[in-house]
């Protein structure tokens, strides 16, 4: 397994409109251009129905103050508790692009239109082509960039089923390796 993978909510709107998300933490980024992210999700999960009917979902990121929320929304299901983001107190708005619910206490939410799916043994790949990003202010840095540490994402350990905070930076991408380069 990839490890440490990240802790997300997938979002969705029920056939009556109810706003619902399950945690998952077999999501990634998977295309640039398109801009696509990808998440499984197993066929029995309300999500899995609702992203077919809706052709839509929110793939929101949660920081670690909101782990026991992220991890009751992975043990719930919706089938048996529909409104059970109302129950948590977590507000939700109504996407401005795609049919998906925002969740407004996740610090950035990617609205994503369904592109593609593969049934892969016990789950589906959904990809959802990114339409929109909302991002708070306060976890931006000055160039309007993701601050990881302001966003403080909560990531996952599948072999030792915890969830974590991420550390400190240990250096800058493609500008790290550059000193090996001519050697």
């Amino acid at each position: 397994m990839v490890f440490p993978l990240p802790a997300v909510l997938i979002a969705t709107y029920g056939d009556d409109g109810t706003p619902n998300a399950m945690t998952a933490a077999w999501a990634a980024s998977c295309c640039h251009d398109p801009p696509c992210v990808g998440v499984a999700i197993r066929e029995n999960r309300l999500t899995y129905a609702n992203i077919i009917a809706r052709g839509a979902f929110t793939l929101c990121v949660p920081p670690t103050s909101l782990a026991q929320k992220v991890d009751y929304l992975g043990i719930v299901s919706g089938k048996r508790e529909p409104d059970k983001l109302a129950r948590l107190g977590l507000e939700t708005a109504r996407c401005p692009t795609v049919d998906a619910p925002l969740l407004l206490d996740c610090p950035v939410n990617v609205e994503c239109r369904l592109h593609a799916q593969l049934a892969i043994g016990t789950h589906t790949w959904f990809v959802g082509e990114v339409l929109d990003v909302h991002a708070d202010e306060a976890c931006l840095d000055d160039k309007g960039a993701i601050d990881v540490a302001a966003l403080d994402p909560l990531a996952y350990a599948t072999s030792s089923r915890q969830y974590h905070a991420l550390g400190a930076p240990v250096g800058r991408a493609f500008h790290l390796g550059k000193a090996l380069q001519h050697k």
